[in-house]
Parts: structure tokens; sequence; C-alpha cells
């Protein structure tokens, strides 16, 4: 006898996102709201891989633009943003904190103190990389059919700008994760199965300070 496929709570909130992206491209109503908010007529979709943004949108008039979708809560441990391995992190002081926090499981002793620059240039790399997102977008959606229940919207600039403004003067370590801010977190990846458990990962949550930055466009107000 088979044993049904478990899926980690972290896998499942990967796969809700890919359905959030689909049912963006392919929901009518989802693109009218969207054309309505950036008034242009949008003529393609298109879901996009390797890149900091999930979604490129081409408009009627051939101007284009990128977006970065999170669906769901976004609460509790928050969504997934980067992943890699410890030495891309570059700062000596900040890889002996990961090291000491995140790989060692909080049993290592060294907790140098890393200032809020270096945790500007954290969450440039590993929320924005080289070619960031224009708009973030936040989705809810049906997760038995995938199709989109609400939307909002904030510019990336908008969303940098408070994120930058609530770093800690210094990193927190926490247990075994290092915290930049009030809704951003480092940890090593850690999955038994993955062959790169040791990668560290940031994290990002929604708090409703963070919500309040949205506006909301879909359903239509």
């Amino acid at each position: 006898m088979e044993m049904p496929i478990t899926r980690s709570k972290n896998a499942i909130i990967a796969k809700n996102g890919f359905e959030a992206e689909k049912s963006i491209v392919l929901q009518e109503d989802v693109k009218e709201t969207m054309e309505t908010y950036f008034q242009s007529p949008i003529i393609r979709i298109t879901r996009i891989h390797g890149k900091k943004y999930d979604l490129l949108l081409t408009f009627e008039n051939g101007t284009k633009t990128t977006v970065q979708n999170k669906d769901g809560c976004g609460k509790g441990r928050g969504w997934s943003v980067d992943r890699r391995s410890l030495d891309l992190f570059k700062d000596e002081k900040l890889i002996v904190l990961l090291t000491s926090l995140c790989i060692m499981k909080g049993k290592g002793t060294e907790r140098p103190l890393v200032l809020d620059a270096i945790s500007k240039k954290v969450i440039q790399m590993c929320m924005l990389g080289d070619d960031p997102p224009v708009y973030f977008t936040h989705t809810t959606s049906n997760k038995g059919n995938g199709r989109i229940k609400t939307m909002s919207i904030c510019r990336t600039d908008t969303l940098m700008e408070f994120m930058y403004g609530t770093l800690y003067e210094n990193m927190l370590p926490k247990r075994t994760c290092v915290h930049l801010n009030p809704n951003c977190y480092l940890q090593r990846k850690g999955s038994k199965k993955d062959t790169r458990a040791d990668d560290i990962q940031m994290k990002f949550t929604f708090t409703e300070e963070l919500d309040a930055l949205f506006i909301p466009i879909f359903p239509k107000p």
C-alpha cells in the first residue's frame, strides 16, 4: 500500500503562490482590475522565473512593468523571498553571526554587532536583486480552485522606504534566527531532504502596518 505524499507547510505556501500567479495571468476580471489601476489596456501578462519579480505586464502602448506577487496571509513564519549560500552574504561579521545563530542552531557563542547599513544591503540583495520589481502585489486565493479573491498593490519604492525605516540599529539575534526589522529575518533553510540545507533564507512577514501600504484593487472598491 502506497503511503500518501505529504507536503511541508513551506511547500504548500510555494504551491499556492504558483497557483496564484497562474490565476493572475488567466483570470479576466483580475486583468481588467489591473488595467483600471494602471490606466492602460494590458495585452499580455507573462510569468517569469529566475528573477525577483514573478510577472511581466505588457501594455497596449508598448510599455512594460514588473510585479512580485505574494499570496496568502503572510503571518506567522511569513513568506520566503530568497535563499543563498552563506558565503554570498560577504560581510565578515554577518557571516559569523549567521554561522553562530543559524548554522550552529543557536549554539555558537559569537554575537558580533551588525549595523543597519548592512541590513539595508541585505534587504536590497535578497528582496530586490539586480533587476527589482516595480510593484509588489498581495493576493488571497481560493485554495480549492485557485481563483484570486482579493488583490492589493504597492510600489516597490514605497515598500522599501518602510522596510529601511524600520530596521533595527543592529541586527537582532533570536534563538536560531537573525532579525533585520519586525518584518524580515534570516534563518537556515534546514530541510532534511535538501542537499543545500545550510543555505540561508530570508523570510518576510506581513503585518498590519505593512498591509496599510497596499492599495486594494480587487474586487473593485
